[in-house]
């Protein structure tokens, strides 16, 4: 074998060797900054002003009654906190769609298991919650936002009779 060739192989499996480390360095990389990327999201449930949203809507549903005024006050916050739950949604696919390349797999199951519970609460919530308001506001304009939700919670819990419940209530209105 010539000193040529030998020179080639031995260049050309550090060169392989080289860009094996570097993928895989990259990859872990992109696998940390996804399980930052779920920290975010679940503080996005979790944050003061996010539980100022799930307390207000909370004490609305729970109220013995409700008038015009309150009901236009809770807008704001049944928005905030659906929002809340599309940026989640947002987050989520994102890292999904990472899964192969990154190996964020580990990530969406961190994220899953660190949201279940508020989609889980949520899923039962939200059908109650629209019918108190359109009450007052029968012209709900949250279909996409719940269509979302729906997603999210069918992703994260699976198809359940509530969630197909919600959407058909959203889709309902339309007609």
């Amino acid at each position: 074998m010539k000193v040529e060739t030998l020179i080639a192989g031995i260049s050309a499996t550090i060169a392989f060797g080289a860009a094996a480390l570097a993928l895989w360095t990259a990859r872990g990389t992109s696998r940390k900054d996804g399980y930052e990327l779920a920290r975010v999201l679940y503080r996005e449930l979790t944050s003061p002003e996010t539980a100022a949203h799930r307390s207000a809507l909370e004490f609305y549903r729970r109220a013995a009654h409700r008038t015009q005024r309150e009901t236009e006050a809770v807008l704001d916050h049944y928005f905030a906190l659906l929002w809340a739950f599309e940026h989640v949604r947002a987050g989520r696919q994102s890292l999904n769609q990472q899964r192969r390349i990154n190996g964020t797999g580990p990530v969406v199951d961190y994220l899953d298991s660190a949201i279940s519970w508020h989609v889980q609460e949520w899923s039962t919530r939200w059908s109650h919650l629209r019918q108190l308001i359109q009450e007052h506001v029968p012209q709900l304009d949250d279909r996409h936002s719940i269509s979302t939700f729906c997603e999210l919670a069918e992703e994260v819990l699976g198809a359940t009779d509530t969630i197909d419940a919600l959407r058909a209530e959203a889709n309902a209105d339309l007609r």
